[in-house]
């Protein structure tokens, strides 16, 4: 049984659907089918730990795709930023104030199954959007200028453009042999929820320590954060071999306090950390998107957003081409959604890469120059005015 599409997506999680939904407001006539292996049409998803920063225009998209109003009624609010350095008297502050009158905070913070399942409800009620799953892609050709799908079903899935949204470790990467650039970081992300003595009032922190930076996430009720604490592979494991009482104790310590006594309310998650950028984020008739074109260290909170512009990119040539009567497989679109989405990742890439790199060292004249550098920022308004408009996703 062959089915006919406009633009098939393999891959139903963040990047898949988020993609999916955004195409789909183009016209209700633009056919999309999104094939996923897990269940997610039964299934909820279940917390796995992470708590995402979503920027002004990754909310702006969850506006125009319906889910703002079911995820932002569970969100933390970002009103202000701490930034902070080891021992280190100076202190980097972003304030919501100084983005401007249009923007009364630098985003949000919403723990990511809310908005996974949030994405998956507003999916199911879209007529120009089909779902397969749980289904695998078994084999896949292009020709006549067309893609072709087989699934484990044996049913064909033929469309003008296939979008691969199978995540950071992307099978369809290897199976077109799509050349990547790999940079291990030999560290983990430690991330769960807590529960601490003194409100954090919508600020978050981000504490530079000697072994790996410190996230602290303000979550919607004002006693409860979500964290963020990276640390080197070796030391990751013997933190989390801690127990209850000592684990707490050195959490506090790391935070030095600023929310009085806190306690772990969730289940610990490890992720190690790998930079991962396809050396082109196409192959035929197919477009790498999300995490499977780009993961970048989650230093600077932004892998989300990064994916997001992907997909803004990407939406505004669909509509072009589509609303124009053009292919959507053309090479034209091709080739332009390569070249900007690839120009966009790579100065995350850089700026993730260097902030890592600059924090990570060990090095007393960078210590020093970097000391400065969070003194200046705070001194030149127009330089920190850029900082902050960068931090809340504000053009």
């Amino acid at each position: 049984m062959i089915l006919d599409f406009d633009i098939v997506i393999i891959g139903g999680s963040y990047s898949g659907m988020t993609a999916a939904l955004t195409l789909a407001t183009i016209s209700d006539d633009l056919k999309i089918a999104v094939i996923e292996k897990q269940d997610i049409i039964r299934q909820d998803k279940k917390t796995d730990g992470r708590a995402l920063a979503i920027s002004h225009q990754s909310l702006q998209l969850f506006k125009e795709i319906a889910i703002y109003d079911q995820v932002i009624k569970n969100a933390g609010q970002i009103k202000d930023i701490k930034i902070t350095d080891y021992k280190s008297s100076i202190i980097l502050n972003f304030l919501s104030k100084e983005i401007g009158r249009n923007h009364p905070n630098f985003g949000f913070i919403i723990e990511s199954y809310l908005i996974h399942n949030a994405l998956r409800d507003q999916l199911l009620k879209r007529k120009n959007i089909t779902i397969f799953c749980p289904n695998s892609y078994q084999k896949i050709a292009f020709e006549d200028d067309l893609s072709l799908v087989t699934i484990d079903d044996q049913k064909i899935i033929r469309s003008k453009l296939l979008l691969a949204g199978d995540g950071r470790f992307s099978s369809l990467r290897d199976y077109f042999k799509i050349q990547t650039t790999k940079k291990n970081y030999h560290q983990k992300a430690i991330v769960f929820n807590i529960k601490h003595q003194k409100p954090h009032q919508n600020v978050a922190y981000e504490k530079f320590l000697p072994y790996g930076p410190l996230a602290i996430l303000p979550l919607n009720d004002q006693n409860q954060s979500s964290i963020v604490w990276i640390l080197k592979d070796s030391d990751c494991e013997a933190v989390l071999s801690l127990d209850e009482l000592n684990f707490n104790h050195q959490l506090a310590k790391k935070m030095e306090n600023i929310l009085g006594e806190v306690a772990v309310m969730s289940p610990k998650f490890s992720y190690p950390l790998i930079l991962i950028e396809a050396d082109q984020f196409y192959h035929q008739k197919m477009l790498l998107i999300g995490d499977s074109s780009c993961g970048v260290h989650p230093i600077a909170g932004q892998g989300f957003n990064l994916g997001v512009g992907g997909i803004r990119i990407l939406e505004r040539l669909v509509r072009q081409y589509y609303l124009c009567g053009l292919n959507l497989g053309s090479e034209l679109l091709i080739k332009e959604y390569n070249k900007k989405a690839k120009f966009a990742a790579k100065k995350m890439i850089i700026a993730t890469d260097i902030l890592n790199s600059l924090f990570e060292t060990k090095n007393f004249a960078i210590k020093i120059a970097r000391n400065l550098g969070l003194g200046m920022v705070n001194k030149i308004p127009k330089l920190k005015k850029l900082f902050i408009k960068n931090a809340g996703g504000v053009s």
